[in-house]
C-alpha cells in the first residue's frame, strides 16, 4: 500500500492514471478516493482537483458499465474533506464539519432524489418479500423509505472519512513517519465542538432521528481513537485492539453506543491525560 502511494506521488500523471483506474473498478474506488485525498493533503486543492477529475472520469466508466454511482458520490466528498483537513489540521474540527456537510447533502438528496431512493427500496422489497406486505423484512424496508437519504449519506460519509484516514496514514508514512499514530491517538472532541454536537444530536432526535447517525459519527471516531490511545499509553498490546475490533463487529449494537459515550466522557475528563504511561515491555 505504501509503495502504491509512493508511486502515485512521483508525478501528477501517475496519481491521475491510478485514480482513474481504481475508480473504474467497482470494488477499488475507495483507493481512488484515498489517492485524491493524498494529493490534496500534500500538494493542495489545485492539484488535488486535477486528480479528482481523472478519478471522476473513471467513476463515469464504472457507472456506465455497472450502474454503480457510489464512486461519483464518495470521490468529491473525500476530496472536499481533504481540503478542509489541509486547512484546519484538526481531526475534531474536520469531523464536525463532515457531519454538518453530511446533513446538508442528505437534505439536498432527500429533496432531489427521494423518489429514486424509494424506487430502489421498492425493488429490494419485491426481490426479498415479493407481494407479501406482511413479512417483517418488507415492513422494515418500508419504514426506511422516509429516511433513505440520511442512511445512504451516513454510509457515504463514513466511507469518505475512512478514505481520508487512509490518505492521512499514507501522507504520514511518506513524509512524517509516526505522525499519524500520534495524531490519531490524540483525537478528542471537547469544549464547544462537543457541546454543539450533543445539542444538535438532541435536536435531531426530536426533529429528524435519522440525522443523529451523521451527528454521532464524529463521536464514534473519537471513541475509536480513545481506545487506541488508551491501549497505546498503557502498553496493553495489539491483541487488545484485535479483540476490540472483533467485538465491534460481533456486538456492534452494544459497542457503538459505548464508544460514543466514552468519547463524550473523554471530552469532559480527558481520560488519556489522567493515565500514567506504562513502561515499555521491552525495557529492562
Amino acid at each position: 500500500m505504501m509503495g502504491l502511494a509512493r508511486f502515485a506521488m512521483k508525478s501528477q500523471l501517475n496519481a491521475g492514471v491510478l485514480a482513474a483506474g481504481f475508480a473504474a473498478l467497482p470494488m477499488l474506488y475507495a483507493l481512488s478516493a484515498a489517492l485524491v485525498a493524498l494529493v490534496t493533503l500534500r500538494r493542495g486543492a489545485t492539484e488535488g482537483t486535477r486528480v479528482l477529475m481523472w478519478s471522476l472520469a473513471g467513476g463515469l466508466v464504472s457507472w456506465q458499465l455497472t450502474g454503480m454511482i457510489l464512486p461519483l458520490l464518495v470521490l468529491p466528498v473525500t476530496a472536499l474533506l481533504a481540503m478542509v483537513m489541509r486547512s484546519v489540521q484538526s481531526w475534531s474540527v474536520l469531523l464536525t464539519v463532515a457531519a454538518l456537510l453530511g446533513i446538508a447533502l442528505a437534505l439536498a438528496a432527500q429533496g432531489l432524489l427521494n423518489d429514486r431512493f424509494e424506487a430502489v427500496i421498492t425493488q429490494v422489497q419485491q426481490g426479498v418479500a415479493g407481494a407479501d406486505t406482511s413479512q417483517p423484512m418488507w415492513q422494515m424496508l418500508e419504514s426506511v423509505k422516509p429516511n433513505a437519504a440520511f442512511l445512504v449519506m451516513t454510509v457515504e460519509l463514513l466511507e469518505a472519512l475512512l478514505c481520508l484516514v487512509l490518505a492521512r496514514y499514507w501522507q504520514a508514512g511518506l513524509y512524517n513517519p509516526g505522525g499519524f499514530r500520534q495524531e490519531f491517538h490524540a483525537l478528542r472532541i471537547s469544549g464547544r465542538l462537543l457541546i454543539a454536537l450533543v445539542l444538535l444530536a438532541g435536536l435531531a432526535y426530536v426533529v429528524k432521528p435519522a440525522a443523529m447517525l451523521l451527528l454521532l459519527l464524529p463521536l464514534l471516531f473519537a471513541g475509536v481513537a480513545l481506545v487506541h490511545g488508551v491501549i497505546a499509553k498503557t502498553n496493553m498490546g495489539g491483541q487488545w485492539l484485535l479483540a476490540f475490533y472483533v467485538g465491534g463487529l460481533l456486538l456492534n449494537q452494544f459497542i457503538l453506543p459505548l464508544l460514543v459515550l466514552g468519547a463524550v466522557i473523554d471530552g469532559v475528563l480527558d481520560i488519556r491525560a489522567r493515565l500514567t504511561k506504562a513502561p515499555d515491555q521491552n525495557d529492562e
